[in-house]
Formats: structure tokens, sequence, C-alpha cells
């Protein structure tokens, strides 16, 4: 069968950081059954262009990833796909679907969508299709009947060996080149993105992680994870590489392994992972700083204990620092990811972050966002228990909305701008100053994102 397999495309096609790591897993499952295989990255192509490589490519099935974020492009995409490609299998994947899958059948003239993990799931659904239909049979899937019933079939176990899937099929995307993203501020390009486990120990509450994958933290071995850290350095020309995992070194042994791996197989990149503050110590810090490690993102969200405490952070402000310094002495440049407006959140509460960072000095401080109601997350969950929002909403509208429970979107732009305003001071120097005037406009003006591969990385 000829199988396109399009991740979620973008109403402003940009330069994204990555390739969808995701859609290229799925190409290789579907090459390794035997399959012809074309992928699209959406978010470096408009609409108009895709259905054009669509028709040229004529496949017999079509499966498109949807998000919470700009689900409206999925809609005018499969619209598309349907006029121009009538009568081509659909299949919707993505957390967005996995959470409403009776919200595509309505939006979309979609035949399947694929609940969770989709490697297992599409290869056999493929073999469905290529006998004949038994679509009841294929689980972790909800189909559309003949005549318009819809039916869920039984849940799907998750793949717990997961060095069983091959590497992601980059070669399946046209003229594929890493060069064509962005990659990772601080990271020398092209820069490969790389996942060696799927869920997380913690919940945040908002977090949907675990909604899609589960509490349990599954993990590649060290040794799957370096084989293919060396073929895309050594085979497809990476400098550097992200760790793409929620949370890199859950297992410590496993996180050392891999370092050590990285310096004995003499790959001599540059590389960056994300990590929970708790998940840091000495031992471990120096042998990523050896093998390469040259930053470390954390969700920091807040200084204050109370707003840590009521988002399910499992941290403390002593846990934050601690980690900070043990990063800042090991040589390797801690982030901080920061956010406005959880529960309680106020100006006392944002004080408090402002003095936390001129203490933790991160390399930089990341978003400053504003909490979104993303379904799936805890908070979302209870803003619609207490009735501030409801399931139709994502069929009514293509925004996400802010958590406005507490407070306006304009008193919570103040609110992020009396952090950012707050950094810049404490940091002091002429270049905090400009960078808050950059994002003040960039916050302002969100098209602007488009233009972010301008930004210089010590502006980012």
């Amino acid at each position: 069968m000829k199988v396109l397999l399009i991740s979620h495309p973008s109403l402003n096609p940009e330069k994204p950081d990555f390739p969808p790591i995701g859609t290229a897993y799925l190409g290789a499952v579907v090459r390794d059954r035997g399959h012809s295989v074309l992928l699209i990255d959406g978010e470096l192509t408009g609409i108009e262009d895709i259905i054009q490589q669509a028709k040229g490519f004529k496949p017999d099935i079509v499966g498109v990833t949807c998000w919470t974020i700009n689900r409206g492009t999925v809609w005018e995409l499969c619209g598309a796909l349907e006029k121009e490609l009538p009568g081509v299998f659909l299949v919707l994947g993505g957390q967005h679907a996995s959470i409403y899958p009776g919200h595509i059948f309505q939006k979309t003239h979609a035949k399947a969508v694929v609940v969770g993990e989709g490697e297992q799931t599409l290869c056999e659904l493929l073999d469905a299709l290529e006998r004949g239909g038994g679509l009841a049979q294929v689980k972790g899937i909800v189909f559309r009947e003949e005549d318009g019933t819809i039916c869920r079939t039984e849940a799907r176990p998750q793949i717990e060996d997961l060095d069983s899937i091959p590497f992601p099929h980059y070669e399946a995307f046209k003229d594929f080149s890493f060069h064509q993203y962005n990659g990772f501020a601080g990271l020398p390009r092209p820069t490969a993105a790389v996942i060696t486990s799927r869920g997380c120990v913690f919940d945040c509450a908002y977090c949907g992680s675990v909604n899609f994958w589960g509490k349990k933290w599954r993990r590649r071995s060290a040794q799957n994870v370096l084989d293919e850290l060396e073929h895309l350095v050594k085979n497809m020309g990476a400098r550097s590489i992200f760790m793409f995992d929620d949370n890199f070194p859950v297992n410590k042994k496993r996180a050392m392994d891999i370092c050590r791996g990285i310096i004995e197989r003499g790959l001599d990149i540059q590389w960056a992972c994300c990590s929970h503050v708790k998940m840091v110590n000495e031992e471990l810090l120096k042998v990523m700083n050896e093998s390469g490690c040259v930053s470390i993102d954390f969700g920091v969200e807040s200084g204050d204990n109370t707003i840590l405490r009521n988002i399910n952070k499992n941290q403390t402000r002593e846990d934050i620092e601690r980690a900070f310094d043990l990063v800042h002495r090991a040589g390797i440049k801690p982030r901080a990811y920061l956010m406005i407006g959880n529960k309680g959140e106020s100006v006392d509460t944002v004080d408090e972050t402002v003095d936390m960072v001129g203490v933790i000095k991160p390399h930089s401080s990341i978003g400053a966002t504003i909490l979104w109601l993303l379904p799936g997350t805890n908070v979302y969950r209870e803003a619609n228990e207490k009735g501030f929002i409801d399931d139709n909403y994502w069929l009514s509208c293509d925004d996400v909305p802010y958590n406005l429970q507490e407070y306006s979107y304009e008193e919570l732009f103040r609110l992020r701008l009396r952090l950012m305003r707050g950094i810049a001071k404490k940091k002091g120097g002429l270049l905090p100053i400009v960078s808050f005037y950059l994002k003040t406009i960039y916050y302002r003006y969100p098209f602007l994102s488009r233009m972010r591969f301008l930004i210089p990385d010590w502006l980012r």
C-alpha cells in the first residue's frame, strides 16, 4: 500500500525547531512492513503544497496528526483532501485526536482515529485494510462504519520494548535535511532531536504528557540510544543533539551509560536535555559535562512554594536553587521555564519568582508563558468540572483558552510584564533590557514567531 503521513499543518508555515519525530517513527514502521511511504512536515509548507504532493503520490491511506493548537488547520487540510483525493482512507492521530475522537468525526471525513501510541496500531490497521476490512479487531482505534456508526475497539497496551521501534525514517521526507530546521539555541547546527523515553514520573497540573503516554516511565536501552546517535552524527550530518524527553535523567545509571558511550564512541557532539530539578546530582552532572552536555532545561515555573504545590510540581524553591547551583558548578548552562497564571498567582508570587531568578541566575529564562487550559491536563479537568469550559469549546473555536478563572487576560499580561521586567533588572546591563523589550513586542504580536530563526542565540 502507498501510505502518506502528514504531521500537523501550520496556519502560517515557518521554520520549526525540529522535524516531527513521531511522524518519522510511524514512517519507519510502515516502511519495515513493506509499504511505500511519503512523509510531509506540515509546519514547513502550506496546505496547497501538501495537496500537490499528495496528488502526485496517489496514496491508498492518508494519516494526519492533530494537536490541540491550530487544530483548525487540520480541519481545513482534511476538507481539501476530501475534495482532491475522494475515496482515500483518512486516519487521524495525535493527542487531540486521542482525547476527542468524536470531534474528529464531526469535523472531518476521517474513517478512523488512532488513540495513543501509533506504531503498532497503524501497522495492524494497514494489515486489516489489505485484507479488506475487519477494523473491529484492531486494538486502539475508533472507526466509522459505513452507516455512520462510531465504534471504539479494545484499548491497546503500551509498547514495553521501545528498542523494538526502528529509528525515525527521515529519508521519507522530500529533500530532507536537518538544515531545514532551527535546532536548539546554543547548540551548533544542524541539530537532531532524539526521544530516549516515553512518559513521566511526575504529573504536573498543566501538562498533558501523562494523559497521553501514561504514568509509567518507559525507556530505550543506552545501547539503542547510542546506536541512533551514531547514525545521526555519522550518516546524517548532525553536529549536536537535543534529548527530547520530558525528563531525560530519570534513571541515572542509564543516563550515565549514554554519556560514557558518547565519549567511548568518539561522537564529539554538544547536546542538551530537559530535567526535573530533583533528577540531577553532582556525579551525573560531571559525566554529562564530559560527554558534551552544554545546557539543561528545567521546568521551574514559579519561585513561590504555594504555587508549586498548587500545580503539583513536586519541587520547592529550595530544590530549584540546589539544582541550579549544582548545574552551574558542573560547567553546564541551566535554563528556566517560567509560567504566569497558575492557581493563586499574584503580584507577590511574581515578585517571589523574580527574587528566585536573581539567586539561581539561569542562562536564560524561557517563556514566561500564560497558562493555557489544554485538554488532558489536570488544570483543564478542574476548570471543566467548575463549568468554566466544556468539551464542546474545541468544536466551535480554534483558539486555546488561557486560564482566566482568577484574572483577565490584560491582568495576566501585566503580571507577565512585571516578571520579565523584574528579571531583566536583576540581570543588569544593556542586553537583558534589550531582550526584555524585544520579548514584549514578540508576545504582543504572535505572528512574529515566524521570524524566530532571525533571533541570535544570545537573545533566546
